[in-house]
This record gives structure tokens, C-alpha cells and sequence, in this order.
């Protein structure tokens, strides 16, 4: 793959950029690109042109790059991040800390898996094990189902007759005449079940 093929760029995210860092040496060989090495500092100090970075992560490191700097923008959708050597199965929880995941590879992946894998996800794919996208998508779904629940809306017999003749296009004279009652008394009808469906007027009824 040459370097041409890619827009974007990954950064390895460390403690020490001075250190010797073999595992990314490696990815960036199969890849034949340069990952550039960025310490949790400068990431703090970024500026906007830093923004959008892809940042690699040693998944054995994370939580002392957490506490390096408290706020860490690990969670920040600006950065997509792509966790490796992780030993085990994550939580869901865990695996939310990681903000805008775009791929995690395990300790027993090769190189030519993981190089193949960031690749894509320059390219602005995902990649991540089936279980993990299950996980991930089981949480939304249910974020999705709880704030999008239907409300049961309490009207009465006449509200609801009310309601379908504004369906109708009715105007509170023609409202009034078909159900025989006043102007005033439709209007009031109105008010309230505005004030039930949580509306301003009668196109948003």
C-alpha cells in the first residue's frame, strides 16, 4: 500500500514519544506509512489543526494516559480512536470510554491483520471483531428505544373528534357547526390538546 492511497493520518498516542515503540515500528512497515508518535500532552495542547486525528492506542497503557491527564480527550468525537493488544473481551462501558471507536484488534492478532485493519480504517471504514459492533450496536439501539419510546397521550372522546377534523383541515367554525358546539368551547378544546401533545399549533397537532 503506498502512502498516496491514504487521506488521513494515525497517531500513536503514548506516554513517551523517546522511547523505543518495536509493536508500532511493525505496523508501520506492513503499512508502509509513517505513524506519527504524539505524548497525551501535546493532544491536550492540540490545535484545531490537530483535530480529526486517528489515534492508536496500546491498550495496556490507557488508563496510565488517563491519569497522565485527567481530562483526556479519549471521549471526544473529534478523535476516532483505534485500541490494540487488548487481552480479553471489553465491556460495553469500557469500550464507550474509547469515544469514537473505530477499530480494536486483541493481543493474539498478527500485524498483517492489525496493518490491514487500520488501512481500512484510514479510509474511513470500521474495523472491529464482530462481537465488539454487537456490543456497541445492542447500546444504541436501546439509547435509540428509550428516548424515542411512544408517549401515550391522554385526550378525550371530544378532544379526539376535534383532533381528526383539524386532520380534515376544519376551521373552528366548521369544527364547531359539524359537533355542534360554540367557536369558544372548540378553541378551549385546542388549548388543551395543544397543551397534551406538547404543541404550538394546528399543523404541529
Amino acid at each position: 500500500m503506498g502512502k498516496s492511497t491514504y487521506a488521513r493520518t494515525i497517531y500513536f498516542l503514548c506516554e513517551d514519544k523517546t522511547l523505543d515503540y518495536p509493536y508500532v515500528a511493525d505496523i508501520q512497515s506492513a503499512l508502509r506509512i509513517t505513524i506519527p508518535i504524539i505524548e497525551a500532552q501535546e493532544l491536550m495542547q492540540a490545535s484545531p489543526t490537530h483535530r480529526h486525528k486517528i489515534l492508536l492506542i496500546d491498550y495496556q497503557s490507557h488508563k496510565q494516559l488517563r491519569k497522565q491527564v485527567l481530562n483526556l480527550p479519549l471521549t471526544n468525537k473529534n478523535y476516532e480512536t483505534i485500541v490494540f493488544n487488548v487481552e480479553q473481551r471489553l465491556t460495553t462501558e469500557e469500550l464507550l470510554t474509547f469515544g469514537n471507536l473505530k477499530g480494536l484488534f486483541y493481543k493474539a492478532d498478527s500485524i498483517e491483520e492489525i496493518a490491514k485493519g487500520c488501512g481500512e480504517i484510514i479510509n474511513s471504514q470500521n474495523w472491529l471483531p464482530r462481537k465488539v459492533a454487537s456490543q456497541l450496536l445492542h447500546y444504541y439501539r436501546h439509547v435509540v428505544d428509550t428516548n424515542t419510546s411512544p408517549v401515550t397521550v391522554d385526550l378525550t372522546t371530544r378532544e379526539l373528534q376535534i383532533l381528526r377534523s383539524l386532520q380534515s383541515g376544519g376551521s373552528n367554525t366548521q369544527i364547531a357547526d359539524s359537533l355542534f358546539i360554540s367557536e369558544f368551547t372548540v378553541k378551549s378544546h385546542l388549548y388543551q390538546i395543544f397543551k397534551k401533545l406538547s404543541v404550538k399549533n394546528r399543523v404541529q397537532a
